[in-house]
């Protein structure tokens, strides 16, 4: 969604949503959005810097990695980020970052799409080791089977001397 910074007065709210076919075509994540990712962002100008906060929710259906079971996750996010112009980048070919600088992003012209920040607001908050609970028992090493739903009686699997060794360091 396109907003247009010369019609902002003060603060201009925005709801919308984002079709799922945006998020079709992930090569690195292994999930599938169940319905439209939905927002409400309030957009606020101060002089040249523009501040985007609001919530971003989502529903998507995952793999967990443990038992390898699709499992539906339902997130709201707080999305908080400000934009100031490209204009004011430093032209220096180094510089050093602070934690203040990070959360920075920076525009040009009088337009602001908002559909790439709420993206990548969605992207860096799919889980990157999903789990269908924190309880998963996962598959067997062994026989394979899910242990969530089927107990095995298959021995545990050796440990190795690296894992005994790490094993009394961490004690």
């Amino acid at each position: 969604m396109l907003i247009r910074l010369s019609e902002i007065e003060d603060v201009l709210v925005v709801k919308g949503e984002m079709d799922t076919a945006r998020f079709q075509k992930t090569d690195d994540t292994q999930f599938t959005l169940l319905a439209p990712v939905r927002y409400e962002l309030a957009v606020t100008k101060f002089d040249d810097t523009v501040s985007i906060e609001g919530p971003v929710t989502f529903e998507a259906s995952l793999s967990c990695s443990r038992c390898l079971e699709d499992f539906d996750l339902s997130m709201s996010l707080q999305m908080a980020i400000k934009l100031t112009p490209k204009s004011t980048l430093p032209e220096a070919a180094e510089m050093e970052l602070h934690n203040d600088d990070l959360d920075v992003y920076y525009y040009e012209g009088d337009e602001i799409d908002l559909d790439p920040f709420v993206y990548e607001e969605v992207m860096l908050n799919i889980p990157v080791r999903p789990l269908c609970s924190e309880e998963c028992r996962g598959i067997c090493p062994t026989c394979g089977r899910n242990r969530n739903i089927e107990p095995c009686d298959c021995p545990e699997a050796p440990s190795s001397l690296l894992g005994e060794k790490l094993k009394s360091f961490l004690n």
